[in-house]
């Protein structure tokens, strides 16, 4: 969300072959972050606050010039609810190839300041001083509002996630080491809903990214005039009668068909597994927005992207037997980009960004055969386009 930086190099820009004497690229040490920055705003070694990508900022007097430059909300960079996005610019660094910076990029003095908080005096820049932080500054992780409709009534609310089921959420590869050498498999990050759809125990269930969804509910049909009801009507018994239908959720609607043919799988087999995948499609889930999303015209459907064994706590499945799982089962996976031997996060990135170069996507999922480590990789141009 928010981290304390370090300037780790300023590299000149150029537009055609004239340099930019306005504005420059930063590197940090402590991530693979590149952010764009006022010539000599910043010093080699100096320290800084970035706010990472995705993240949303407030309509405030502190954010003016990133929300509304001069302003004018029309020229803001910003993505929908203020989003944090990548910004393509026509320069280059001498090699001809446009630059993007990606994220924002706030001077020590600048926060404490607004804060009152000396942030360079903490003894230890924690996750709990960050939030606190992001707190003071509105700073916020925008989720679309759910569906709510087939998912309220009586007994048809949706419940937290199941005990023992993490929520999926990979890290961005700016800030993970992956322990190189080592194989890597990437697959096509889709531009989608988060959905997990597990069987523990015999019995099976829907999540979003943040909720179980309720498989049915009961809706309100028609009141019960009986003399018997009337009666009880006196002690508090609602006299109204109720039927059990299918929930419309889209979760629901597009994902029981899956959830059914898992749970005759797991049954036959007295096997507990949770199966994640990117709900995509028109009129299930708009994702990101992006007009560019290439899964937003087609008709809705999962890509599984990842497996768990879920008999007690959820651990992760190696790659071999996620991939059995979801072949045996008949399911769709996303696109295997790579499965290869990598001897470097540069390799890493060469890899997916050959990739980008002719496949307009979200992004690459990472992941070590052994399930343990995973990671992902933005697609920046994509993003720039939001």
């Amino acid at each position: 969300m928010i981290h304390i930086v370090t300037i780790k190099e300023k590299i000149q820009l150029y537009k055609g072959e004239e340099p930019a004497n306005a504005i420059e690229l930063l590197e940090i040490v402590e991530y693979g972050y590149e952010l764009i920055s006022a010539k000599d705003r910043f010093q080699v070694g100096d320290k800084a606050l970035l706010v990472e990508p995705d993240y949303n900022l407030p309509d405030t007097e502190f954010w003016k010039d990133w929300t509304a430059p001069g302003g004018d909300p029309k020229k803001s960079k910003l993505g929908s609810h203020n989003r944090i996005r990548a910004v393509k610019f026509n320069l280059h660094r001498g090699d001809g190839m446009p630059v993007y910076s990606n994220g924002i990029l706030l001077s020590i003095e600048e926060v404490e300041k607004s804060t009152g908080r000396k942030v360079l005096t903490q003894i230890k820049w924690t996750d709990e001083i960050a939030t606190q932080v992001a707190s003071e500054f509105g700073i916020y992780k925008y989720e679309a509002p759910e569906r709510t409709k087939g998912n309220t009534g009586q007994t048809g609310a949706s419940r937290d996630f199941p005990v023992g089921l993490y929520k999926s959420d990979e890290p961005n590869i700016n800030k993970y080491n992956f322990p190189f050498p080592i194989q890597l498999v990437g697959s096509e990050k889709l531009d989608g809903s988060s959905i997990t759809i597990y069987v523990k125990d015999g019995k099976g269930g829907i999540c979003s990214r943040n909720l179980e969804k309720p498989l049915t509910y009961f809706k309100k049909t028609g009141f019960d005039k009986s003399w018997r009801a009337w009666f009880w009507s006196l002690f508090g018994y609602d006299r109204a009668t109720y039927t059990e239908i299918e929930s419309d959720s889209e979760f629901v609607k597009v994902g029981k068909p899956y959830l059914d043919k898992l749970v005759e799988y797991c049954n036959e087999r007295k096997l507990s597994v949770a199966l994640r995948g990117e709900l995509v499609g028109q009129g299930a889930s708009n994702g990101s927005g992006n007009k560019n999303n290439p899964h937003s015209k087609v008709e809705p459907t999962i890509y599984f992207y990842g497996a768990d064994w879920f008999f007690s706590n959820a651990e992760r499945m190696t790659h071999e037997d996620y991939i059995n799982l979801v072949v045996a089962l008949g399911f769709q996976h996303p696109t295997i980009v790579f499965n290869q031997v990598l001897e470097s996060r540069e390799d890493l990135l060469k890899a997916c960004e050959n990739y980008f170069s002719n496949n307009m996507i979200e992004g690459i999922v990472v992941r070590s055969l052994d399930g343990k480590w995973s990671a992902k990789c933005m697609n920046l141009e994509y993003d720039s386009r939001k």
